[in-house]
């Protein structure tokens, strides 16, 4: 079925349907509600007669490149009675931004279970238009997600007194799934950062990787010896380490190595699935801010875990490898993963980032499609700008300098036009046999 209640559907094809918008607010644990006419609601009360203007809500799926495709609208309230001001200049100013914007489709002749929420989001910002009225500005729970927010943490004197000059404010790397040059020139997937030069140590990744599988200092396709690995909780975050018996000059370290697992303390199973590695990456690195130990709870991110619980790529064998060693937008980390398993995400009602996958045997967007003519109908179109004939893609990243080990180059013969595209999957299997 689609995003109406069967209730709801009924109403909005009535030849003139009771219907309303309602818009609230809650800032700093209060509630605060609006509407264009006025509207009282059992439980509630009343909808302040106060939005002058509704602006456009669109929410949607990247069908052509696979990222999530972040959503604002905007809102105009009557402030004559100058309450907003006073929130603005109130002690709460700064919980405004940031604080629960929901919007919603109601009906007096539908039971309010039975509404239609349009969305749940954030206040992004706020403005005057013009005297005694307010320009919220809603947006989708994406603050981590615009901002070179990944990794979070970097080298620092505070954490490691002892790091080699060079290394100093450079990101604690992230890794997920099996990074290694085993298929390509041999010399170590992944760099190593000498955070110690009194004990001789490496920094591998933030958060505990599964296993360090081979060692290389400078020399191609020959293994360092006589190394440890360690996991050092430092400033109480856990780390991996490679330690050295004796100093190794200007040689530099690289490994193979396999990332995060599902326990957090090398235990588990290796992270390998794209969908398992999207969501981990979303609550542990992106919303939130691990440090030691039993990894996040999803629960403390805005994902869909329903969605990103898909066994469509591990019924398939499929796996990924996700290495992170700039300063990244989580956005684009996210849509590294997305692109690189041919996979979709968006924005629910609910305000959370859901995962759709290509499957033509099961519609996998059930939250985005509007079955028949439930809104404006449909309005297909197949613009010539998407036609390809052939791809060439790149894949196996090696992330120590950058370069892929592997190259697959699709043809389709049917088509007559020269329309060629080319493709880098950045979180393809990295090991590749």
């Amino acid at each position: 079925m689609g995003r109406y209640s069967v209730a709801m559907l009924a109403e909005v094809r009535k030849p003139a349907p009771a219907v309303v918008e309602l818009f609230s607010l809650t800032i700093a644990g209060t509630s605060r509600y609006y509407s264009q006419l006025g509207a009282m609601v059992s439980g509630v009360g009343l909808y302040e007669p106060k939005v002058l203007s509704w602006g456009a809500l669109a929410r949607g799926v990247s069908w052509r490149y696979n990222s999530l495709e972040l959503w604002t609208y905007d809102v105009i309230l009557d402030d004559a009675d100058q309450a907003f001001s006073k929130l603005v200049e109130g002690p709460n100013r700064n919980a405004i931004r940031g604080s629960v914007a929901t919007r919603v489709l109601a009906s007096p002749n539908v039971a309010p279970a039975s509404w239609f929420t349009k969305s749940i989001g954030q206040v992004d910002t706020i403005r005057q238009p013009g005297r005694l009225m307010w320009q919220i500005t809603v947006s989708s729970k994406d603050l981590p997600l615009k901002r070179e927010s990944i990794p979070k943490h970097s080298i620092t004197r505070s954490d490691w007194p002892n790091a080699s000059l060079d290394v100093l404010d450079q990101p604690s790397p992230i890794a997920y799934g099996n990074l290694s040059s085993a298929s390509g020139g041999n010399n170590g997937a992944v760099l190593c950062f000498l955070v110690d030069t009194v004990k001789y140590r490496y920094l591998v990744c933030a958060g505990w990787a599964k296993a360090v599988d081979k060692v290389y200092a400078d020399a191609i396709g020959v293994a360092a010896a006589g190394y440890t690995v360690t996991h050092p909780i430092v400033n109480g975050r856990v780390y991996t380490c490679i330690v050295f018996p004796t100093d190794q000059g200007t040689k530099t370290i690289t490994a193979d190595i396999q990332g995060y697992e599902t326990v957090g303390d090398g235990s588990g199973i290796l992270i390998v699935d794209p969908a398992a590695i999207g969501i981990h990456v979303l609550t542990n690195w992106i919303f939130g801010d691990y440090r030691s130990g039993a990894w996040l709870s999803p629960s403390t991110a805005p994902v869909d875990t329903t969605s990103w619980g898909t066994t469509f790529f591990s019924s398939r064998n499929y796996s990924g490898s996700l290495y992170v060693g700039t300063k990244r937008k989580g956005l684009d980390v996210l849509n590294d993963v997305l692109a690189s398993a041919e996979a979709k995400a968006y924005w629910t009602a609910a305000g959370t980032i859901a995962l759709a996958i290509d499957d033509w045997t099961t519609w996998a967007y059930p939250d985005q499609v509007l079955l028949e003519d439930e809104m404006n109908g449909w309005d297909l179109n197949f613009p010539t700008v998407n036609i390809i004939d052939s791809i060439d893609a790149r894949y196996g990243l090696r992330p120590a300098d950058g370069s892929y080990t592997q190259a697959l180059a699709v043809k389709d013969l049917g088509i007559l036009e020269q329309a060629p595209d080319t493709l880098e999957l950045p979180c393809s299997a990295a090991f590749i046999v």
